[in-house]
């Protein structure tokens, strides 16, 4: 998968983030995609605006969530693994 790929992952997650209608859990475990990308998740410092180190921290956030389900040993994936992921994150489905 290529950066285009990812990008477009990441961006349909975003677009999709808008209407996810799942509520706020107690624990990132246990949050979908769209949670995680709605605005008041993101913009940590709340000044309405959405920086690169928020919208890091959250994809930071998102890779530990899914790496952790699918049992993703250490800190990289195959290219196996990194497929399942764009495939999850460019459907925005829940855990």
């Amino acid at each position: 998968m290529n950066i285009k790929h990812v990008t477009a992952s990441i961006a349909t997650a975003i677009a999709l983030g808008g209407f996810g209608s799942a509520a706020f859990a107690a624990t990132d475990d246990h949050m979908n995609i769209p949670d995680f990308m709605k605005m008041e998740m993101i913009d940590s410092n709340k000044d309405g605006m959405v920086s690169k180190a928020e919208f890091l921290a959250v994809m930071g956030k998102v890779w530990d969530m899914k790496t952790k389900e699918m049992k993703v040993k250490g800190d990289k994936m195959t290219a196996d693994e990194f497929k399942e992921l764009g495939r999850f994150l460019s459907r925005g489905e829940k855990n």
